[in-house]
């Protein structure tokens, strides 16, 4: 799960973001990403951080919080909205646009605190949902291919959203923060998998013991020290992946040099 639910406050009154952030900040599932005063860097600033939820005003400068709520959702329709506003005239159009919470000024902090329990509870839900996706994807996957060794799909996640990645589009498969991810030309998605599972569905290389490589997707190959090598990949950045001592040998008689 991840660690803490981001959120960006939009408001154009300074002291009303602040003391907002303040109210936000006594909750330890909770962080505040990023504060704009204005509809329009609100939006880049939305785009940038890509947070869970959003606590915008209403009236606002250079676009108000209506039209942003509605770019927000045609952006990214998983993001939550809460509107915080003096006016109460907005909250059926606020509601319109599946905005979970709608919160007049001035604060009430125990009426916030009803809405952040609510944001919390429904972030907690849709990162269980989301952690069991993959592991669900790859069963469906295991089923299409239980007749072949070697699968030409894997299930990962991004964004919130799974999708199947042909394993030829995949470059390497590496271990961070004891997560499996795997990196396509310009892309990294999170898997169910672990690399030896992967291991054993592809003809993947393992070079090091946090990677596993697609030798179709290498550029080069380099000595490095103390009898290591590194494999430069075909990818974006050029990415170089590590190649430990006690596979050396085994990878000098795969690419028969």
């Amino acid at each position: 799960m991840d660690n803490k639910l981001n959120c960006v406050i939009v408001e154009d009154e300074i002291p009303a973001a602040k003391e907002l952030e303040y109210i936000i900040s006594k909750y330890d599932n909770i962080l505040v990403n990023g504060i704009a005063t204005n509809g329009k860097s609100g939006l880049e600033i939305i785009k940038d951080k890509r947070p869970d939820a959003v606590f915008m005003d209403i009236n606002m400068p250079l676009k108000n919080g209506i039209e942003l709520a509605k770019e927000v959702k045609e952006f990214d329709n998983s993001i939550d909205v809460i509107f915080v506003t003096a006016y109460e005239e907005h909250a059926v159009e606020a509601f319109r646009l599946y905005a979970l919470d709608y919160v007049l000024k001035p604060f009430d902090e125990n009426r916030i605190d009803i809405t952040i329990n609510r944001l919390i509870d429904k972030w907690k839900e849709k990162n269980e949902k989301k952690e069991k996706l993959p592991d669900l994807l790859n069963q469906i996957v295991d089923n299409i291919h239980n007749t072949e060794k070697i699968v030409k799909r894997i299930a990962c996640e991004k964004n919130g959203k799974i999708v199947l990645i042909n394993t030829k589009d995949i470059y390497f498969c590496y271990i961070k923060n004891e997560k499996t991810y795997v990196k396509t030309k310009d892309e990294s998605y999170l898997v169910g998998y672990t690399l030896g599972q992967i291991e054993e569905k592809t003809k993947f290389f393992r070079t090091h013991r946090s990677y596993l490589v697609n030798m179709d997707n290498i550029k080069e190959l380099y000595s490095w020290f103390n009898g290591t090598y590194k494999l430069v990949m075909n990818d974006k950045n050029n990415t170089e992946v590590p190649i430990s001592r006690s596979n050396v040998k085994k990878l000098k008689k795969y690419l028969e040099i």
